[in-house]
């Protein structure tokens, strides 16, 4: 009963989730993605494994809500891995389950089809099975580690920052003690995830469009607007913009009202030459040494929001999208209803607004976790300090390339802060079973 505990909590967390919220939320991105899925055409800028994976479940399940039941399948039964690696009794492990796969502002992102949650759910199975390593060390374990990290990296173009550390963590439990080996080793890794990851992404006949162009421009107009002047290069916008339109349409949070007038050009519906890249991105770097003062004032305002500081200026729709957004020749598809989700989803919309739903402190409490297994030195608190080093590397890389603030872009963030204290606070086997601590 004790190794069916955990098990049977993530199925019960399953069905109440499918109950709940069938057939899911489609934002724009989700919409988007799931009309290449039905067309088969690809747009490099979404991760194209999550269109195959689409495609794959259109073939035997409902659509959307097929791909709702894979995501959170994969969800929960990461979360019962990761119980079942930390050990204790039933009531232990399946309480393990509940309190993080149905942490508030967790549960009310996992209905969203995004591919978000299929990269946390990746790198919460890699945790599992690396606590499971530390209990059994097995180098199958470490392979298969290796590949959920990949996956996930895979979902997400960002993600390999918060791969990095768990990575690092593998090489040293292959090559304990040994730093040229383990770093060596960790570069090998990292190499072949965004190796696999490229692979999986390759769009074969689709137009490749640099997404970087979109953070950039953003960028040049918060600072055109802080400095009164117009620092895009020219062909990159509309002849008779003004400081005043760029005014009038720019969000501090989301950079998408700053492109509705169609002053700012965007490479997404205008060819640009090699040149004309390359003039941007010299525009576009050199604000933090021209412009120091507005650039990081713009970044820190933008940091502010996507970490919580700021929650009553912030959009409920940037946290969550409890929305089926039409989009083309998208069947119509009946959004979640019924008494429980009736009753669960104003829950969660009630509590956008409440620390629940900031990652400031789960990034503090991934900094004090750190710094107590680093006191305390005891076997397997490695472990704890790679998982929270995890949610920073992912967040920090987002304070200067975010394109807004989306709570979704942190949701590995608090992830990571709930995995690293349940191993934090995991029962503690003989240190005959973890022959190589940190």
């Amino acid at each position: 009963m004790t190794r069916a505990a955990p098990w049977l909590a993530a199925l019960a967390g399953l069905l109440l989730t499918l109950l709940a919220f069938w057939p899911g939320y489609l934002s724009w991105d989700s919409a988007w993605q799931w009309w290449q899925a039905r067309t088969g055409e690809l747009d490099p800028a979404h991760p194209p494994a999550m269109v195959r994976v689409w495609q794959l479940s259109r073939l035997a399940l409902p659509d959307p809500g097929g791909m709702l039941l894979l995501q959170v399948a994969l969800w929960w039964a990461a979360m019962a891995a990761f119980a079942q690696a930390l050990g204790g009794g039933a009531w232990r492990r399946a309480s393990t389950v509940v309190f993080i796969g149905a942490w508030p502002p967790l549960l009310a992102l996992l209905p969203h089809l995004w591919k978000d949650l299929w990269m946390m759910a990746w790198f919460a199975l890699a945790v599992a099975l690396l606590a499971a390593e530390l209990r059994a060390p097995r180098r199958s374990l470490r392979v298969a580690a290796v590949l959920a990290l990949g996956a996930g990296v895979a979902f997400r173009h960002n993600a390999l920052p918060a791969a990095l550390p768990l990575l690092a963590w593998l090489a040293w439990r292959q090559w304990p003690g040994r730093g040229l080996r383990v770093g060596a080793t960790a570069v090998v890794l990292a190499v072949l995830v965004q190796g696999v990851s490229w692979i999986a992404n390759l769009a074969p006949g689709a137009r490749a469009t640099p997404v970087w162009p979109v953070v950039a421009m953003w960028d040049i107009a918060a600072v055109s607007i802080a400095e009164d002047e117009l620092l895009f290069p020219e062909d990159w916008i509309e002849p008779g913009l003004t400081v005043a339109d760029l005014r009038r349409d720019f969000s501090p949070f989301v950079n998408v009202p700053s492109f509705a007038s169609g002053q700012l050009r965007l490479n997404l519906y205008t060819e640009f030459t090699p040149e004309q890249f390359a003039a941007l991105r010299e525009a576009w770097l050199v604000l933090p040494l021209e412009h120091p003062r507005a650039y990081f004032a713009h970044r820190a305002e933008v940091a502010a929001y996507l970490v919580g500081f700021r929650q009553e200026a912030h959009p409920d729709y940037l946290v969550l999208q409890p929305t089926i957004v039409p989009l083309r020749d998208n069947p119509a598809v009946a959004p979640p209803s019924g008494a429980l989700h009736g009753w669960l989803q104003p829950a969660l919309n009630a509590a956008v607004d409440t620390p629940l739903f900031a990652a400031w402190p789960c990034l503090l409490a991934s900094l004090l976790l750190a710094a107590y297994a680093a006191w305390r030195r005891a076997p397997g608190d490695g472990l704890v300090a790679v998982v929270a080093a995890s949610g920073w590397a992912l967040a920090l890389p987002l304070f200067l390339l975010a394109p807004s603030s989306d709570f979704r872009y942190v949701g590995w963030c608090v992830l990571a802060a709930l995995l690293a204290a349940g191993l934090a606070f995991q029962p503690r086997p003989g240190a005959r079973r973890n022959p190589r601590p940190l």
